[in-house]
C-alpha cells in the first residue's frame, strides 16, 4: 500500500450536499491494512447518532460543535469536509472560503484518529490471521479496526446504552439523547446540566440515566497506559462492568480481554461445541493462541459474514 506524507492537507471544497455552503477539507493518511468501509461497518456504532452512513455514497457523516463533517476515503487518504455554517440554513453565508483555526484542525485530527483507530498497528494481528486458515480473508478485507466515537466519553455512554436491552432500543436511546442536545453528541459538561430524571424521561434511558449522569462528572482525561490498569480504570466507571470494560479496551486498540456476554457464549457454542453448554473458561481457551489480539480474533469470526460482503470485487479499490 502506498504510504502518504503525515502532513495534513487543507483545501477549500464544496461537497454536492452543501449547495452554496462553503467548506474546508482536510486529508489524513491511512495506515497499512486499512479499509474505510470495513472499519465503518466493523460493528454497530455506525448506526448510532450522530453517525449517518451512506454505503451507496461511501460517506460517513456526523455533526460536531465546529460543523457538519463528511468523511470519505480514496487514494490512501481519509478526506474530511467540514461544512461551515452560522445560524439557520437560510442564514448561512455563501461565497468565500472559511478559514480553519489551529484548534479546529487539532480537534478534527484527534476525532478522525480515534474514530478510525489510525494510531493502531494491526500488523501483528494480520500475521497471525495469515497463519489461520479460517482468518485468511482478514487481510483482503482490511479488517482489524473498530469504528469509535470521537471521545472515550461517547463510547462509554453508548456501551452503557447497550446493556440489558435490545439493539433497537439502544439506537432509540442514543438518537433521543443526541436530538435533545441539538444534533451533536453532548460533552460531559453539557450532559451534567440535565438531571438523571430528565434524561430518563426524555431519552428513555431507564436505570442507565443514573449511571450516565454520574459518569458525566468523572475525569476521563487521565486513562492509565497499561492494559491491566486501563481495564481496572474502566471497571471503576459508573455503569461499566467486565463486558463494557473489555469493549472500551478494544476501542483503545487493546484486545487482550474478550467481552463475555450472551452473544459470545451463543457464538462459541455453535461454532466450536455443536451447541453444547460449556464453561466460560473453556470458551476463552479457544482464543488463547491469539495473545493480545483475542477479542479481535473472536470479533473477526463473529463479523465475518458482514466483512466478506464488503470486500471489493476484481479490479476494484477498497
Amino acid at each position: 500500500m502506498r504510504r502518504r506524507s503525515q502532513v495534513v492537507r487543507q483545501r477549500s471544497a464544496k461537497p454536492s450536499s452543501a449547495g452554496s455552503i462553503p467548506a474546508v477539507a482536510s486529508s489524513f493518511p491511512v495506515p497499512e491494512h486499512f479499509s474505510f468501509t470495513s472499519t465503518v461497518e466493523s460493528h454497530g456504532w455506525y448506526l448510532l447518532a450522530p453517525f449517518r452512513w451512506s454505503r451507496a455514497e461511501c460517506v460517513l457523516r456526523r455533526r460536531e460543535a465546529f460543523g457538519e463533517i463528511e468523511i470519505s476515503c480514496d487514494d490512501d487518504v481519509i478526506n474530511v469536509r467540514v461544512v461551515r455554517a452560522s445560524g439557520a440554513p437560510s442564514e448561512r453565508r455563501a461565497g468565500g472560503a472559511h478559514h480553519t483555526t489551529t484548534t479546529t484542525i487539532d480537534e478534527l485530527r484527534a476525532c478522525i484518529t480515534r474514530m478510525f483507530q489510525l494510531h493502531v498497528d494491526t500488523s501483528e494481528f494480520i500475521e497471525l490471521a495469515r497463519a489461520s486458515p479460517a482468518h485468511t480473508w482478514v487481510e483482503r478485507a482490511g479488517f482489524g479496526r473498530l469504528l469509535c466515537g470521537a471521545t472515550l466519553w461517547e463510547d462509554a455512554v453508548k456501551i452503557i446504552a447497550t446493556t440489558n436491552t435490545t439493539w433497537k432500543q439502544t439506537v432509540r436511546m442514543i438518537d433521543l439523547l443526541v436530538t435533545k442536545c441539538g444534533g451533536v453528541f453532548p460533552t460531559q459538561e453539557q450532559l451534567a446540566r440535565f438531571t438523571a430524571e430528565e434524561l430518563q424521561r426524555d431519552c428513555r434511558l431507564g436505570y442507565r440515566a443514573k449511571s450516565i449522569h454520574a459518569l458525566a462528572s468523572r475525569d476521563l482525561s487521565n486513562v492509565p497506559e497499561s492494559t491491566e490498569e486501563k481495564y481496572a480504570f474502566y471497571l471503576s466507571l459508573p455503569g461499566i462492568g467486565p463486558y463494557g470494560a473489555a469493549h472500551l479496551l478494544a476501542m483503545d486498540g487493546h484486545h487482550d480481554f474478550i467481552a463475555v456476554d450472551t452473544e459470545f457464549r451463543r457464538f462459541v457454542r455453535e461454532r466450536y461445541h455443536r451447541g453444547r453448554r460449556v464453561s466460560d473458561a473453556a470458551m476463552l481457551r479457544r482464543y488463547r493462541k491469539w495473545g493480545r489480539w483475542k477479542y479481535l480474533a473472536y470479533w473477526s469470526e463473529s463479523w465475518r459474514g458482514v466483512a466478506e460482503a464488503l470486500q471489493p470485487g476484481p479490479g476494484e479499490d477498497k
